[in-house]
């Protein structure tokens, strides 16, 4: 660290390096944007009943993550994709999804990313559970493979540039190894400013998987019903990120309707969301 006057200049981290590697090959990505809001009236209602129960928050990224994995489950071609050079593609079963969590590092909290595996098979109680551990633990591992592949991630960030985009390219390139790494699908939270204003505000995010949930803000709105009442209703601003190379709008547009059905009626009496709490 160098001080010059009132200028303090430090060098970046080596995490925020990486970081910046990452972002630069995800802009080789033919990424599109679909925005919309969701109904989260029937939810923010049951997470309300809920913590008036029995005094506990339930994570709202858990939730998401559980109603994303759920529809990408269904429409596991196109969304749960991950393309494999120019010609081809390879789908998978499971539904991995990539998001951020909060952990206290030197008194300071640092997002660091986090793969939720399996999570169309998990419960809205279970995703939560393994979160909160995760914020907990001392490290946290983007995989679940050998020791090799953890060594190769805690060694990444310490070798030089040229060598460390090489590395990334690969795994951006390779479908197994993206799936063990990165996860198949993506759900980014980073977006949920705003929370004491009462506006919609939209997140851009890039990313390095085919599709990717962006949350933004959320906003209560006041309506007359015939009856001449005050209807309130609740709603989320979202952002889809896709890799148009694979994913067109018509199969984007019946997934993403697929989840709003989930996120406004489906998960109220599913057995696997508020049901498992």
């Amino acid at each position: 660290m160098k001080q010059n006057g009132s200028l303090i200049e430090k060098k970046i981290s080596r995490k925020h390096q990486l970081i910046d590697d990452y972002t630069t090959e995800a802009k080789s990505k033919n990424l599109i944007w679909a925005f919309t809001k969701l109904e989260i009236t029937k939810a923010q209602k049951e997470f309300r009943a809920h913590k008036e129960k029995t005094g506990e928050k339930i994570s709202y990224t858990a939730f998401l993550i559980s109603c994303f994995a759920r529809a990408a489950e269904k429409y596991k071609y196109p969304i749960n994709s991950i393309r494999y050079k120019k010609k081809r593609y390879v789908t998978f079963d499971e539904v991995d999804v990539m998001t951020n969590i909060e952990r206290e590092m030197d008194g300071v909290k640092k997002p660091v990313n986090y793969t939720v595996r399996n999570a169309h098979a998990k419960t809205l109680r279970e995703i939560h559970d393994e979160l909160n551990a995760a914020k907990t633990v001392k490290k946290v591992s983007l995989t679940t493979g050998n020791k090799g592949g953890k060594k190769l991630v805690k060694m990444i960030p310490k070798l030089p540039r040229f060598i460390r985009k090489m590395i990334i390219h690969k795994i951006f390139t390779d479908p197994y190894l993206k799936k063990k790494y990165l996860g198949t699908i993506g759900v980014s939270s980073v977006g949920m400013f705003g929370k004491d204003i009462n506006e919609l505000g939209w997140m851009i995010h890039l990313t390095p998987h085919n599709a990717s949930l962006g949350v933004g803000s959320k906003e209560i709105k006041y309506e007359m019903t015939k009856e001449g009442k005050i209807k309130e209703r609740e709603f989320m601003a979202v952002t889809l990120a896709m890799d148009h190379a694979l994913i067109d709008g018509g199969p984007a547009a019946r997934f993403f309707r697929e989840f709003y059905l989930i996120i406004r009626d489906g998960c109220i009496e599913a057995d696997w969301c508020f049901k498992s709490l």
